[in-house]
């Protein structure tokens, strides 16, 4: 039999070249359900409906049964959408590197976590390693707001602990923070006129638009906080005084205090502006929450002596971004999300190092043994 790190190879180069743009898995989907079909796993696919998008996808949930009654129930999470751009991906191995090709992304987010699950599954079954529940989660739509796993029923999947295989970084590295994510949508309204005859019968919401946007918070407001303008839509014709502007943005932070003290201002520069425009409406809405585990927490020293028991030194890190960690959270799931080797994610210039991908592997069966 090859060697683990040949297999994970194998696999991950095997996986990248299958497209499975966000919403649109369903040839990856049937790829893992053929691979796994020989093995004595439970497998369930859990579609769902997107009737705002027009789209469909589901989530697989692969589950092996406990041979141990001294093991904790666990479950290991990795995405199988990309981004674009994902289409006709062949991946190049130089040396201890698979890379892109330079015309599309690699892939390596998220499916060297795909690739590590499959071939630790398959160890663990060759190798009849003592182990508890366990659930493979392969989750969709992951790139576009955390779609996928937002509509994972878990009432069937009773765990411990979760371990989301989704961050960049060299292996070893621990996601123990991550920030609470609000958006607004700010829409202002004023009045249509001709630009050419009577532009002073009209009410710019662009010009409105532009004076709000310059009092917003952008940037990052402290080491715990972060808020950026995204997008600004407004008019229809260059003849035409604007009749309506749309503003987007989003706030983060560790900390609540500084999440609601953002709100109040963004709130109030909205009130103090409303006298240019006709009508302005200001929506703020929570993406997910955040959360945040202490060195002493149970799951933290579980990995940190996995991490430490393959070779490698522990990095407990914070991070400004979200996952798929954030909803199981939220969702009351203690789950941690782990550095899986990928560099350079979401660009043409993306890989990972082969020993990676073989660190990998050995970490899932080591939490495993550990747990």
């Amino acid at each position: 039999m090859k060697s683990l790190k040949e297999r994970a190879v194998k696999e991950f180069v095997k996986m990248v070249q299958i497209d499975s743009l966000s919403l649109k898995e369903e040839k990856m989907f049937l790829y893992l359900r053929k691979r796994l079909s020989g093995l004595p796993v439970k497998t369930k696919f859990l579609p769902y409906t997107l009737p705002e998008l027009n789209a469909k996808s589901g989530n697989l949930v692969v589950k092996l049964s406990a041979n141990s009654r001294n093991k904790r129930a666990i479950f290991f999470d990795a995405h199988i959408d990309t981004v674009e751009p994902g289409i006709g991906i062949r991946p190049v191995i130089k040396g201890n590197r698979v890379e892109s090709d330079g015309k599309t992304i690699l892939g390596a987010d998220d499916k060297a976590g795909a690739a590590a699950m499959v071939i630790a599954l398959e160890e663990i079954i060759n190798e009849k390693l003592p182990h508890g529940d366990i659930y493979f989660l392969f989750t969709s739509a992951e790139e576009i707001g955390l779609t996928g796993v937002r509509h994972l029923d878990l009432s069937g999947i009773k765990t411990d602990y979760g371990f989301i295989l989704d961050s960049h970084g060299k292996v070893g590295g621990v996601i123990t923070a991550a920030p609470y994510h609000y958006q607004y949508d700010i829409t202002v309204r004023g009045k249509a006129s001709h630009a050419g005859i009577a532009p002073e019968n009209g009410i710019s919401a662009i010009k409105a638009a532009s004076r709000i946007v310059l009092s917003l918070p952008q940037g990052k407001i402290s080491k715990n906080t972060v808020a950026n303008v995204g997008m600004i839509d407004g008019g229809s014709a260059t003849n035409v005084v604007p009749e309506e502007c749309r503003i987007k943005g989003e706030f983060r932070s560790h900390r609540m205090e500084e999440l609601e003290a953002l709100k109040l201002k963004i709130k109030s520069i909205v009130e103090k502006n409303k006298k240019l425009a006709r009508k302005i409406d200001c929506v703020i809405h929570e993406e997910y929450k955040g959360f945040s585990y202490q060195k002493e927490d149970a799951i933290i020293k579980l990995v940190k002596s996995a991490i430490r028991e393959i070779g490698l030194k522990p990095r407990l890190e914070k991070t400004g971004g979200g996952s798929n960690t954030n909803i199981y959270n939220q969702k009351g799931v203690t789950s941690l999300t782990l550095a899986v080797g990928m560099a350079n994610p979401h660009s043409t210039n993306e890989m990972i190092e082969i020993d990676d991908l073989e660190n990998l592997t050995k970490l899932i069966l080591k939490i495993i043994e550990i747990a």
